[in-house]
């Protein structure tokens, strides 16, 4: 068939690439499928619509299965991105790129993972350049990096590998010894037995570190890298083995009294500045979150005499604006130089979220102390602060607040607030519409919510759907009650020492409330055993197992919210 299909008068060049483009698609068809495959599901995945909160129907998990997929690619094909096949790469490096741009502003986590299994395939493909491009936003501000130590590790060291392989790893402006220890003091950070062998190849190329400690990390860095050359025969293995052991506990030894050392917690520095302020980063909101960090932000301006250096994105400047106690950094400008303070606190690796998915369901803590412990607050400290949120609404805010209301046509009648939706849909009360409609018989509403898709509407119901953060916040001073799921509002409204009607089904309430003054819990305790259960997005109700509609949410009655929120307004009931 092939001497048919290919004659002796063709020029033999073409008859080659022939060939190599037959049996290239032969032996790849599994990883053209897989192509396919990943497109297709790219595809419905970028045609996902949203839950009721606005929010994106898809999951970490289906965004982590592309990943996955991308990553066989890689293995399967190994050889053709060895030698840099246009026809594979060209087509793996738009995929990859583009799934990187949708992931990052919806799941950053899972953006981070695909950026780096770029980096990779990039290294593979000798393209050095390329991966310092690409990885030094983050691997430059490894503060940036959201909730996942392994990438803050797997970027420095891509970044690091690729400038050994440029030949430039001199004038990176790292300190790969810092770094080890940063990294290794982290709660769920790597172990001091794996981060020295893991740091050695770029400690080894760097200049000679001043003191006794990160001397002893240089010196046996250099002599792992000479014991981990190929050795032949028994007895050079067997004393191979044993020198690497020994090295390895000497570089465990050097990173631990680092990492232990008071003043060494700057990630790419091995000296802080003892008069320098302190530093606290947080790559992401959300809002609640946010309001929650001020009882300890507050704590340490007080303990310091200055305010604290935040650095936050800017878009979410608005939720500590005019507050003395915070001096606001855009967390996505010029990478920090932390070793210019006394102390830095990385709240980018959530404390709360690692403390509660490893304690669920005794979840004991609240998220302010979590917040105040992890930027050096104690709780006798923040007990004699106070728990309490201070927000600071300027006199511009307020008179635009009340021009709002005033062209909603809101204010005849007692006006609360309702925060309808969480971020996550487990939260949401089922009959929030209904709940709306029945307040509205009796009260003005306004409704804090970013979006208008299936908010309820009529007299008397006005929403902040497409308003400007501080203005939303603002308004919050306004209400009388507010009524609301576990979400940012509930925490705004404390704020302000709002009384509250809180919706809590799945999340503990006692723990999340415990900041507020004038609160009213609506749950469901005592009837459903499970409650609190802290089940999350994707993990299904243990009752009815699905992952949709909490049925201790639902069991909360329109009535009862109607009454809670009657007695709210009674004078002193909530104070």
């Amino acid at each position: 068939m092939m001497s048919a299909e290919f004659t002796l008068d063709e020029p033999v060049a073409e008859t080659r690439d022939l060939l190599g483009d037959f049996f290239a698609a032969f032996l790849d068809e599994s990883a053209f499928g897989e192509f396919r495959k990943i497109e297709r599901l790219f595809a419905a995945l970028q045609e996902q619509g949203t839950t009721r909160s606005g929010y994106p129907l898809i999951r970490p998990a289906d965004c982590g299965q592309m990943t996955r997929s991308l990553e066989e690619i890689f293995q399967q094909s190994q050889p053709r991105f060895r030698a840099a096949d246009p026809r594979l790469t060209d087509r793996f490096e738009t995929l990859i790129a583009n799934f990187h741009e949708f992931c990052r502003n919806i799941y950053p986590t899972e953006a981070v993972g695909a950026l780096i299994l770029h980096c990779r395939v990039l290294l593979f493909m000798n393209r050095p350049e390329q991966v310092v491009a690409l990885a030094s936003p983050l691997a430059l501000r490894p503060y940036a990096v959201i909730d996942n130590i392994g990438h803050c590790h797997d970027l420095v060291r891509l970044f690091g590998q690729a400038h050994l392989m440029l030949g430039t790893l001199a004038q990176v402006p790292i300190s790969f010894i810092a770094f080890g220890a940063w990294l290794s003091s982290l709660p769920k950070g790597p172990s001091v037995l794996s981060i020295g062998p893991a740091m050695a190849p770029f400690v080894s190329r760097q200049q000679s570190a001043q003191g006794f400690r990160a001397a002893l990390i240089a010196f046996a860095s250099i002599r792992y890298l000479r014991a981990a050359r190929e050795h032949r025969g028994v007895l050079p293995n067997l004393l191979q083995r044993l020198r690497l052991g020994m090295l390895r506990l000497m570089l465990a030894a050097g990173y631990f009294l680092l990492k232990t050392a008071p003043a060494k917690r700057a990630p790419f520095s091995l000296k802080m500045n003892p008069a320098g302020g302190v530093l606290v980063t947080r790559a992401m909101g959300g809002i609640g979150d946010l309001l929650m960090m001020i009882p300890g932000l507050e704590a340490i301006s007080a303990a310091t005499g200055r305010p604290v250096d935040f650095a936050l994105p800017r878009k979410f400047f608005a939720v500590l604006k005019d507050n003395p106690h915070v001096r606001l950094i855009d967390i996505d400008g010029p990478p920090i130089d932390v070793s210019q303070y006394r102390r830095f606190a990385n709240l980018s690796i959530c404390p709360a979220g690692c403390y509660e998915s490893s304690k669920r369901p005794n979840v004991k803590r609240g998220r302010v102390e979590l917040f105040a412990r992890a930027i050096g607050v104690s709780r006798e400290r923040l007990i004699a602060q106070g728990w309490h949120i201070n927000q600071y609404i300027g006199p511009e805010l307020q008179a635009r607040a009340k021009q709002f209301l005033e062209q909603a046509g809101l204010g005849e009648r007692r006006l609360i607030g309702l925060q309808p939706y969480s971020r996550d849909s487990y939260k949401d009360h089922p009959e929030i519409e209904a709940i709306t409609t029945a307040l509205a018989r009796d009260y003005d509403v306004l409704v804090f919510h970013h979006t208008d898709k299936g908010l309820p509407s009529g007299a008397g119901i006005a929403s902040t759907a497409g308003l400007p953060l501080d203005l939303s916040l603002a308004l919050v001073q306004q209400i009388e009650a507010m009524v609301c799921v576990d979400s940012a509002f509930l925490h705004a409204a404390a704020a302000h020492d709002i009384p509250v009607v809180a919706l809590f089904g799945p999340t503990d309430a006692r723990t999340f409330t415990r900041h507020h003054n004038r609160v009213e819990i609506l749950w469901k305790q005592q009837e459903m055993g499970c409650v609190p259960c802290w089940r999350n997005e994707d993990l299904p109700c243990r009752i009815t197992g699905l992952l949709a509609v909490s049925p201790c949410m639902a069991a909360i009655q329109i009535g009862e919210v109607r009454q809670a929120v009657s007695r709210a307004l009674e004078p002193g009931r909530l104070s």
